[in-house]
């Protein structure tokens, strides 16, 4: 085996059965017309020379042109949990007395990593151009959350990596390119959702995901089957090119598991202002989901009212300190950065009015 064939068995390595799927999408995926189209290109690889990596700059071409795939092929339907209600409606049970008991959220360190800084913040934006803010590697940390209910009991707000994906992540189907794009050779573990679990004395009753990016559900193996997963209504629907790469890891992920719940946010109504749209997830005023499209389309912060005071997990709406800060949405991370901007500020409309309110970003403390 060449060099060149190499290379791209390790680029395709567990992205082999459901992309055909995936460029299916746009064709008869019952007939599987398309199969040809992966098991052609796995072909022509393995008689690769140099000129390869040309073909493949031109397939990701033809990835975008297709608006690629979409995140996962798991179902996903409306959760039973939780009731919409309304911003204002929110708003004023947060200056009220918390009447709900002691809720305890507990933040640890999944991993220390680095980013590409256009990733994680829009460097086109005028605040980080005169800031003049330059393309570098930016220290980060991945984050998952222990949320104990005194009713309800135990879940976990996003999964960040498990042991074995931050050590063999091509066992879990990310293959070369994932591998590469995400700085994993970079990525220093510290702990992952089993042994978080193995601290606690009682069962986890669920997962509130931000979103399904690879390094928020990269700990689902370390988790029950049966466990409810809790995610924005259409983020297993969201096309886009990158889901070519990953999609294979979400669906090994997510292989046996009941259907995603997505939150039943009632939105504005058409040609009103836009504003927060929320869930209160255990009807209590206790936790509340806000929907904060644009980093993925359904990206999703939780606001917890702790026995210290209220706590916003933004998610990746703001991965970094200095994006919150200065108003500025992340960039080629997020897949609508215009809507992920409005997000943002909404977001920082809302602890401008409850200054009580600590914030917790998606990537840094």
């Amino acid at each position: 085996m060449d060099r060149a064939e190499d290379i791209f068995e390790r680029i395709f390595l567990g992205i082999a059965e459901d992309q055909v799927v995936c460029l299916g999408d746009f064709a008869d995926t019952e007939s599987r017309k398309l199969t040809f189209s992966i098991v052609g290109l796995g072909r022509a690889f393995r008689q690769a020379t140099s000129a390869a990596f040309r073909d493949l700059a031109a397939l990701i071409g033809i990835l975008a042109a297709l608006q690629g795939c979409s995140a996962t092929t798991h179902p996903e339907q409306p959760a039973a949990l939780g009731r919409p209600i309304a911003l204002a409606q929110m708003e004023r049970i947060l200056e009220q007395p918390d009447s709900t008991g002691l809720i305890a959220l507990e933040s640890f360190t999944c991993a220390e990593w680095v980013a590409d800084l256009s990733a994680v913040l829009n460097l086109d934006n005028p605040a980080a151009k005169s800031a003049g803010l330059k393309e570098r590697e930016e220290p980060i940390q991945v984050f998952l959350y222990a949320l104990r209910h005194p009713t309800y009991g135990l879940f976990l707000v996003d999964l960040g990596f498990s042991a074995q994906m931050a050590h063999d992540p091509s066992s879990v189907g990310a293959g070369l390119i994932m591998r590469h794009a995400m700085h994993l050779n970079q990525l220093h573990f510290h702990l992952g959702p089993a042994d978080v679990l193995k601290t606690e004395n009682t069962p986890l009753r669920g997962v509130f995901l931000t979103h399904m990016h690879p390094d928020h559900i990269g700990g689902l193996s370390e988790i029950p089957l049966e466990t409810p997963i809790y995610i924005g209504p259409g983020e297993t629907q969201e096309r886009h090119w990158t889901h070519f790469f990953t999609r294979t890891m979400a669906n090994r992920e997510l292989q046996g598991r009941p259907a995603l719940q997505s939150w039943n946010f009632m939105m504005a109504a058409i040609g009103s202002a836009p504003e927060l749209a929320v869930v209160d997830v255990f009807s209590d005023g206790s936790v509340f989901a806000l929907s904060v499209p644009g980093h993925t389309r359904g990206s999703v912060a939780y606001l917890v009212r702790t026995a210290h005071g209220p706590v916003l997990l933004t998610g990746d709406t703001s991965h970094t300190r200095w994006g919150w800060e200065h108003g500025v949405e992340p960039g080629s991370a997020s897949a609508d950065r215009a809507r992920n901007r409005i997000s943002l500020l909404e977001l920082k409309a809302l602890v401008a009015r409850h200054p009580q309110i600590q914030v917790r970003f998606g990537h840094q403390l």
